[in-house]
């Protein structure tokens, strides 16, 4: 396995959705600001993109980074500010997606590593806006005691906030609103594959908070913590 520059193409093909596209949920695919945003980093931060591919030459995995100057509110903040940052003076993450036929294999850890190593080549720390994975089983829970939890041997209990643990990064703080998917019920009833006939609130799969629907004014919407990981510069 190896690290290349990442392909745009392959990116915006059919074959990435249908591979690395399962590692995250179709509800998080309509944040209006990340859609606008996300081409323009093959186009205008191509050096921070990267991929893992085998031996065949198959994406394996897929690093998604952008330059900031100071700390964003959040993920989609992080993808409308970054352009605009004249003096960038640390990297975020935007996107670590790992095929789900090829996970639980360690290779989040290299694609951590080979981010941090980007920022710290330039003299940068790197932040994180972590999508916490098993927070879609306790979707109840509000984030700001998920995160306080930990396994007996003292570790964060999400595996993905420990893999950045395990590489020295600090826990900041939670990124409310970090991604928000809204539309009509019509629409919000496709992207997550369920009816919802009534205003409320509803646990969806793969979501990590309930998303919530008003029928009288036809508008849905899901609201996405993130949490905010810093990795220490060189």
């Amino acid at each position: 396995m190896k690290i290349v520059p990442l392909d745009p193409e392959v990116r915006r093909g059919d074959a990435w959705r249908q591979v690395l596209g399962r590692a995250w949920p179709e509800i998080v695919m309509h944040d209006e600001i990340s859609n606008d945003n996300w081409g323009r980093l093959y186009d205008e931060r191509p050096e921070f993109q990267f991929a893992l591919v085998d031996d065949d030459g198959r994406m394996l995995a897929e690093g998604n980074s952008t330059p900031v100057a100071g700390m964003p509110a959040g993920w989609r903040d992080a993808m409308r500010d970054g352009f605009e940052a004249a003096e960038p003076d640390r990297l975020c993450a935007i996107a670590i997606l790992i095929d789900p036929d090829v996970q639980q294999r360690g290779l989040s850890k290299t694609m951590l590593e080979h981010m941090r190593g980007l920022a710290h080549a330039r003299g940068w720390e790197l932040v994180a806006p972590v999508r916490p994975t098993l927070k879609q089983r306790y979707p109840l829970t509000p984030i700001e005691r998920y995160i306080e939890w930990r396994r007996e041997d003292g570790l964060l209990l999400d595996p993905w906030l420990r893999a950045h643990e395990r590489l020295g990064a600090e826990l900041v703080g939670v990124a409310p609103d970090s991604l928000i998917s809204e539309g009509t019920v019509a629409e919000l009833e496709e992207w997550c594959g369920m009816a919802f006939p009534e205003s409320g609130s509803y646990v969806v799969d793969g979501a990590l908070v309930p998303v919530e629907i008003d029928r009288e004014r036809d508008h849905g919407v899901y609201r996405e913590p993130n949490v905010w990981m810093r990795h220490p510069g060189p």
